[in-house]
């Protein structure tokens, strides 16, 4: 008990998206010279303050079908290196949790029709607006797709050195494949009905310099801000649940896969950063009038970027924890 007393706790995870909105705080403030900067324009598109960022409603909406779908590959990736935990979740519990998802939700397109307007909400829920100022078929779907498609190469590698961090036992099963065949599943649905043309479409979205560029910042968005939070529920609720850890253990074709996986992943953020920096970064991104020598840093829209994806991250969160109790409870009348 006092040796198991010293490993590394899950509460860990949670200081690190708390870590990054401080210091993006922190450096905007800087940036524009005063440390209240909450009704200070800081959006990459010079027209937003620093709360409409956060309360970017319609953005949000628009990013529903990338959010759910690595939400159900995220917690099917967790089920199926994780010790089988057999507790019941009670019903209530589950409740709650949908109901808070859905006054969530309506709160958000309650703001977004309010902020935004009812054909801006439109626009990026129909999937035909990627920003404040960029329409495009396919809209915030395959703005994302680069970034979605290393997602599934990015998740496990980031959940299997998650559990070895916190000496949880890396046991593979079949408990979350059904997750991962539904993400599978919806992940080329909405590919297919967002580009009829899929292959050609999908060509052209991985020599997109701009969806590129974006792609790098997603990729450090998520790992930062959406993963830590409902891992730290996962992983607390099979510490407490699954027995004690035992050094989370690993067997040699365990490791080897995700070395290959972090390796292919590691080549294709490389390609994603070097193809924008070679079209000219600087002309890629939004130039509004309050960036110091004409352009905005990669600081700056990283710091602003993670505002922006406020909502997200409490959606993607509350889904990917539904799923996961869900989950038990389908187990405990099996």
């Amino acid at each position: 008990m006092q040796k198991s007393s010293s490993l590394p706790k899950p509460i860990i995870l949670l200081f690190i998206p708390i870590g990054v909105y401080i210091l993006s705080y922190v450096y905007l403030a800087f940036y524009h010279g005063h440390i209240w900067i909450f009704d200070t324009i800081v959006h990459e598109s010079g027209q937003h303050t620093l709360l409409k960022t956060i309360l970017y409603a319609s953005h949000f909406l628009g990013h529903i079908p990338v959010h759910t779908v690595l939400a159900l590959f995220f917690t099917g990736i967790f089920l199926s290196l994780s010790q089988p935990c057999h507790n019941p979740v009670s019903l209530r519990i589950n409740l709650v949790l949908c109901v808070g998802l859905s006054l969530f939700l309506a709160l958000c397109i309650f703001i977004s029709i309010h902020l935004w307007g009812q054909q801006d909400t439109i626009n990026f829920i129909a999937q035909q607006k990627q920003s404040e100022v960029i329409y495009g078929q396919g809209g915030s779907w395959n703005l994302h797709l680069p970034s979605t498609m290393l997602q599934f190469l990015l998740i496990p590698v980031y959940i299997y050195a998650a559990k070895l961090l916190f000496r949880q036992n890396i046991i593979v099963n079949h408990t979350g494949i059904v997750y991962m065949l539904l993400s599978l599943f919806f992940f080329f649905i909405f590919s297919y009905i967002n580009n009829p043309q899929l292959m050609a479409n999908m060509k052209n979205v991985w020599q997109n310099p701009r969806y590129l560029a974006h792609s790098i910042r997603e990729l450090m968005t998520f790992s930062a801000t959406y993963y830590p939070i409902p891992l730290f529920f996962m992983l607390r609720h099979h510490q407490k649940y699954s027995g004690r850890t035992e050094g989370g253990h690993q067997k040699q074709n365990q490791k080897f896969l995700m070395i290959f996986l972090g390796a292919a992943f590691l080549i294709l953020v490389a390609y994603q950063a070097y193809v924008p920096l070679t079209k000219g970064i600087g002309t890629l991104a939004q130039k509004p009038s309050f960036a110091k020598s004409g352009q905005l840093t990669i600081t700056y829209l990283l710091a602003s970027h993670f505002f922006e994806h406020f909502l997200d991250t409490i959606y993607f969160s509350l889904v990917c924890i539904i799923f996961y109790f869900f989950s038990f409870k389908k187990q405990t009348h099996s």
